[in-house]
């Protein structure tokens, strides 16, 4: 009886553990908002300053990419179905050549798109934990944070770059490794449902590091063990928040997508100028708003988290000094 009551008790407080997380993740949320609400004139700011720009060239790169990837893809397939060896290596060359193009039109969005995503992250995180502390913020004092912490970012923000490559190569290859053999559907599925919920708790962590190597005097792998360390004890509460913006930007993207598919199907963009049929559309509009949209609070999101995260552990360390003193 008393090992059934144990079991019993043990169920319930992970019952408890999770309807706790749960209800701190809508606490988390909620506590955004009211954040936004309390601060619209420097998140406004932010937003038209930088979010706004970033999120324009992030999608302007991927209209000036579509047809080029598309005609990338095409050549691939087209070199397969060659007759001959000669005319294979032939349409293998294009391909590359459009390849090089595209790679040399991604580096030239880099600078500006890093720039806007560094500033954008650097003045939000420092707005929204001075929020949480009720402590003024304006736009000289965003001006002054980016100027005081960039370096610490600069250098989490590449060895993030690091960690997401290293983890891409390692679930693509695993992916093709499982995906050779014709009789491995389970495999392949194992592996892609572990890679998305390995991603989904990467993100998380690499959004903690980012926020710490800002609000204290760490950077690089350390903020990242920092974020890793405070997802402990609460997985359940960074997983959800890390898929809600993952879902998000993800449907965002697909919208995206199916614009600029059905945009160059149709004859009008080919007739016309090309801006000014990308933005001729409130809905191509929207979604470069609701993506600006989407950052500001995945930033302001994951710094509350931080915040409550610091906050919890500052009282237990207080209680545990208290009951040693005692």
């Amino acid at each position: 009886m008393s090992e059934r009551h144990d079991d019993d008790d043990d169920e319930n407080n992970i019952d408890n553990a999770f309807s706790s997380q749960e209800n701190n993740c809508l606490k988390i949320l909620f506590n955004s908002l009211v954040l936004f609400s309390r601060n619209k004139r420097i998140f406004s700011l932010i937003f038209a300053l930088t979010v706004l720009p970033l999120s324009f060239l992030r999608f302007s790169l991927s209209f000036s990419c579509h047809a080029t990837k598309n005609h990338i893809y095409s050549l691939e397939a087209l070199a397969g179905y060659a007759l001959t060896r000669f005319e294979s290596q032939h349409v293998r060359e294009e391909s590359r050549a459009n390849a090089l193009s595209l790679l040399r039109l991604k580096f030239l969005y880099f600078p500006p798109s890093y720039l806007l995503s560094l500033v954008a992250a650097i003045t939000t995180v420092n707005s929204a934990h001075s929020a949480v502390h009720n402590r003024r913020f304006t736009l000289q004092s965003a001006i002054a944070s980016v100027k005081l912490t960039w370096k610490r970012p600069l250098a989490t923000t590449i060895c993030i770059y690091v960690v997401l490559v290293l983890y891409s190569q390692l679930f693509f290859v695993s992916a093709a490794v499982t995906g050779n053999n014709s009789l491995s559907t389970v495999p392949t599925v194992f592996v892609w449902a572990v890679g998305s919920v390995l991603q989904v708790h990467l993100m998380a962590v690499l959004g903690l590091a980012l926020v710490v190597s800002v609000l204290e005097d760490r950077f690089g792998f350390d903020a990242v063990r920092v974020g890793a360390g405070m997802m402990e004890g609460r997985m359940v509460c960074g997983w959800f928040l890390s898929f809600w913006f993952a879902l998000m930007s993800g449907l965002i993207g697909w919208g995206w997508e199916k614009l600029m598919a059905a945009m160059m199907d149709g004859e009008d963009f080919w007739k016309g100028n090309k801006w000014t049929v990308v933005m001729g559309s409130w809905e191509k509009v929207g979604l470069i708003c609701l993506h600006g949209i989407e950052v500001v609070w995945s930033y302001v999101v994951t710094t509350v988290f931080y915040c409550e995260y610091r906050k919890r552990h500052v009282s237990t360390n207080e209680n545990d000094s208290n009951v040693f003193t005692v």
